[in-house]
Order: C-alpha cells, then structure tokens, then sequence
C-alpha cells in the first residue's frame, strides 16, 4: 500500500495529465465505478482481465486517480482505496515507462545537441587558430624545397660565411648564418618568391632567383653584413636531417 501510493505521489508531480485521447474513458472514474457497482473483488477482476487485453484503453488520469484515492480515504473506507492503488498501479507504470523512455530520450538529444555545440565550438576555435597563425606565419607550403641550400659569394674565403636555407617539418622556410649561434630566421611566405622574418629582433627579407625548372640559383636580402645577392653555392650538409622541427633550433 505504502510504496503503491508513493509511486502514484512521483507520478503525479513528474508527469502533468494528458488532455489527448479523449475518446479514451478516464481510468479514475472507471475504476470508481467498477468499485461502486461491482465491488472491489469484482472490480479487480474485470481490471485484471483488462490490463491484459486492453491496457492502451484508458485515459490515464494520474490526478484523477489520486483524487478519488482521497475520496474513499476520507470516506474512510481504506479497502476502496487501497483497490484504487491496486487496481491503477500496473496502468500507472506503463506511464512512468512511457515517460521515462521519452525523457531518455530527450536526454539523448539533448546530448547529442550538447555535443554538436562543443564540436562547432572547437571546430570554430581550431579554426581561428589556424587563421591566426597564418596570418603570423603565413600559409605552409609544400614547393620550397627548392629553395634549400648554402647561400654565399664564390669569391669570399671564409668557408662558413654563408646562409643556410632549409625547410621545417610543418612546411615553412627556415634560415640562418653558418657562422655564431643565433637563433634563426623562420620566415613568412610573402609571395612565391619572398620571404621575410620580422619580429622584436630581425627584420630579414630574401627574394629568390630561380632557374628554368624553377630551383633558386641566387638570393636578394636586405642583410647588411652580407653582400647581395648570393649565389647558391652548394646544397645543405649531407649530415643535417630534411627538416627542422619547432623547438630544435
């Protein structure tokens, strides 16, 4: 009795009565009348054979059924309203079922709905990154393996006073002196040819020459301790790896 009427108690305050299916008869006041004209034995019998073969046809009235609950409470007549309970329970379940899977369901969209909004977000987010960093460091590129090698003038003795020009892993140029320890140049793609490095420290710009087949054979800079333009004076040394990864230099 006690866990019949705390299930009728969920149910009325979750789920708020349904005003379709109005050809469908108000389960309460069949129920009250079955108990007021058969009796309550009888009117578990008929109930019983009814959930059976025709549980989709009542209106389940969830407030209504508590209604008349209260009624034969008051009345005190406990037995009718324990029948009420009784009799309405198995309906009232399918209800709660019904509910619950809708609500499930609801849930499951709306998850779906929640997780499509963090995809758009990040996917959003991603996106403003890439453009940001293009606009930074300029488009990768996967052509500028042509313009890799040592940069220097034929005529100057010094073996190591040249410009080195390789590729990163990520595709973009990267540049420096043979000579001292500084940090080198990650240039922007300005055009087919150009390249600069601008930031807090340099201020390089390289224009390259190319042959027929498109390979650079000279470079323009604006370097002030270099003459320019350089000739292309031989490839990288064999020993240093294809590209250079972020960090590494």
């Amino acid at each position: 009795m006690k866990k019949t009427l705390f299930l009728l108690i969920i149910i009325v305050f979750l789920i708020p009565t349904l005003a379709n299916a109005q050809e469908k008869p108000l389960l309460s006041k069949s129920i009250k009348k079955a108990i007021n004209t058969q009796g309550i034995n009888e009117a578990k019998k008929f109930f019983d054979e009814e959930f059976k073969s025709n549980k989709d046809g009542y209106n389940i009235d969830m407030k209504g059924i508590s209604k008349v609950a209260a009624e034969y409470t008051k009345a005190k007549n406990y037995a009718a309203a324990g029948a009420v309970m009784e009799i309405a329970s198995p309906f009232m379940r399918i209800k709660l079922t019904s509910y619950m899977d809708k609500d499930k369901k609801e849930r499951i969209k709306a998850g779906k709905e929640r997780d499509e909004k963090r995809k758009k977000e990040i996917e959003e987010k991603k996106s403003r990154e890439k453009e940001k960093l293009i606009a930074s460091r300029g488009e990768a590129r996967k052509d500028i393996q042509r313009f890799t090698g040592l940069y220097g003038d034929p005529a100057e003795k010094d073996k190591y006073r040249k410009i080195w020009v390789t590729v990163s892993c990520d595709g973009y140029l990267v540049s420096g002196a043979m000579w001292g320890d500084a940090a080198p140049w990650w240039m922007k793609s300005e055009g087919d040819k150009v390249f600069t490095c601008k930031d807090s420290f340099n201020n390089v710009k390289m224009e390259f020459v190319t042959d027929e087949n498109g390979k650079a054979i000279k470079m323009i800079h604006n370097l002030e301790f270099m003459k320019s333009p350089l000739e292309r004076v031989g490839p990288l040394p064999e020993d240093w790896e294809p590209c250079i990864k972020r960090g590494e230099m």
